[in-house]
């Protein structure tokens, strides 16, 4: 099977597949033989469940075959970052102390892909606990970026991204607390969304921040995405974060067309777009600003109606995500600390002890802020259908390297690549990450689009759209990035 499979989409790799032109246990031996290749330089895998995989493609080339045929991933390789439950089989959080959990039980989100026909390859490395952005693993490694292996893939949903980008599979399912799918979306060119908070189940999904940990995909393309967004998203009884499904739809996306399409169309028409004019614009790397006005004008010209918008309390909300993850996450982990301290990497470390020293007044006070930014957000949206942003401020920095340099003023890493993000892991308003452009070193840069809560739909519009009217996707990383040294 030629190697240009899996520069592919995975909505065309799915019609190849129906119509019987691609075999799934052909295209699932040579991704796993990919994986095989490019992994111990990459190391976007922890465990690559192969075994597995073969018997799940069996399985879904005989169902295929009696013309049995689930759906756009029926038959397709995708992977999961390593703190979604996969029963009998190792998920490790990421941690020392996880390193031999092996689960009694799926998440709500393997039911899902399994019952859709998916073939699962293997677990993503990640940041340790998800508590981080960088996935430099102390106990298992820095995962490496797909278009330069001497930078940082972003975290912590590091490995899933580049797994995607290097083509090991069609699509990932990664976690988002403040920006942990948007952040290596970002960095290595591909797309990421963070659905509206409660819209995935979390059920059987190791916890870091209760009110601000989300699910969602990462895929090549914003069709892609969409697809499995579709098939994960969705009210579950055995999630006491999920909402109520009569708080929305899942929209009109369907999928039942020969292409296994989403019912995605290429214009705007008349969607009103906003542009902050604080905030998102200030102290970030002049080609991440040059490609987000260009990605602008672009939506612009596909007639979309351009509104300038200033958000609201942006500092206030950051800060409240912050401190509301340093409280929450010391409660997931407290007896991790107490017990295991020494067996935690240092920064995961420091954070919890920082996060045990947070008043519950403070807490409460930042839930309160939380609550009237949101409700402010969402009167944005009476003027506006979506909010365009730049995804992050920086293109993926050195692995190791802890401070940048951003409008002439040294900042810390961790906290710049978040900056754009978090205020809507508070707020719970879906956005996705696309690509839209590189800098002049070869890296990706990502556009951030933003909807009012339960709009995925839209979000996923306007990101088709601008999608189909650039290039930016078609990209793939060098050989020389992703290929054994």
């Amino acid at each position: 099977m030629s190697e240009a499979i899996f520069t592919m989409s995975l909505a065309d790799t799915g019609a190849l597949i129906r119509c019987k032109q691609i075999s799934p246990t052909e295209l699932v031996a040579a991704a796993l033989r990919r994986i095989n290749d490019l992994n111990p330089k990459l190391n976007a895998f922890l465990t690559i469940t192969g075994e597995l995989a073969e018997q799940q493609a069996r399985v879904a080339e005989e169902e295929i075959q009696k013309s049995n045929y689930r759906g756009p991933l029926h038959g397709v390789p995708v992977s999961l970052k390593d703190l979604i439950y996969t029963q009998g089989i190792r998920t490790t959080a990421g941690s020392k102390i996880l390193a031999d959990f092996v689960p009694d039980a799926d998440a709500t989100v393997v039911d899902k892909l399994r019952e859709a026909g998916a073939v699962l390859v293997g677990k993503n490395t990640m940041h340790e606990f998800a508590y981080g952005i960088t996935n430099d693993n102390p106990h298992y490694g820095p995962v490496r970026n797909a278009w330069n292996a001497d930078r940082s893939s972003g975290g912590s949903s590091g490995g899933s991204g580049v797994a995607v980008a290097a083509g090991m599979v069609f699509a990932a399912v990664g976690t988002d607390t403040g920006g942990s799918i948007r952040i290596p979306a970002s960095f290595n060119g591909i797309v990421g969304l963070k659905p509206t908070y409660g819209r995935v189940s979390r059920h059987n999904v190791y916890p870091l921040g209760l009110t601000l940990d989300h699910v969602g995909p990462l895929a090549r393309t914003v069709a892609d995405v969409g697809i499995v967004y579709q098939t994960i998203a969705g009210y579950d009884v055995k999630d006491p974060y999920s909402m109520d499904p009569s708080l929305g739809s899942l929209g009109s996306l369907g999928s039942n067309n020969k292409l296994g399409s989403i019912g995605l169309r290429g214009s705007l028409g008349s969607m009103k777009v906003g542009v902050p004019g604080n905030y998102f614009f200030d102290d970030l790397q002049p080609d991440v600003e040059r490609a987000v006005r260009r990605a602008i004008s672009v939506l612009q010209e596909l007639e979309a109606v351009i509104v300038p918008i200033k958000m609201p309390g942006m500092e206030a909300l950051t800060a409240a995500s912050r401190d509301t993850l340093l409280a929450e996450a010391y409660v997931v982990h407290k007896e991790h600390l107490k017990n295991r301290a020494n067996d935690l990497g240092q920064d995961v470390r420091d954070l919890l002890e920082r996060g045990r020293d947070i008043r519950a007044a403070d807490y409460v006070e930042q839930q309160m802020a939380r609550a009237r930014i949101r409700r402010e957000i969402e009167l944005l949206f009476e003027k506006v259908d979506v909010i365009v942003t730049p995804t992050t401020p920086l293109t993926a920095f050195a692995i190791g390297q802890t401070k940048v340099e951003l409008g002439g003023k040294e900042d810390d890493a961790r906290l710049a690549s978040t900056r754009f993000l978090r205020a809507f892991n508070a707020s719970g308003h879906p956005a996705l990450s696309l690509p839209c452009g590189f800098d002049a070193d070869g890296m990706p840069i990502g556009l951030q689009i933003v909807g009012r809560m339960w709009d995925e739909e839209k979000v996923l519009q306007a990101g088709y759209a601008y999608e189909r009217a650039t290039e930016w996707h078609k990209k793939r990383p060098p050989s020389r990035a992703i290929q054994p040294s």
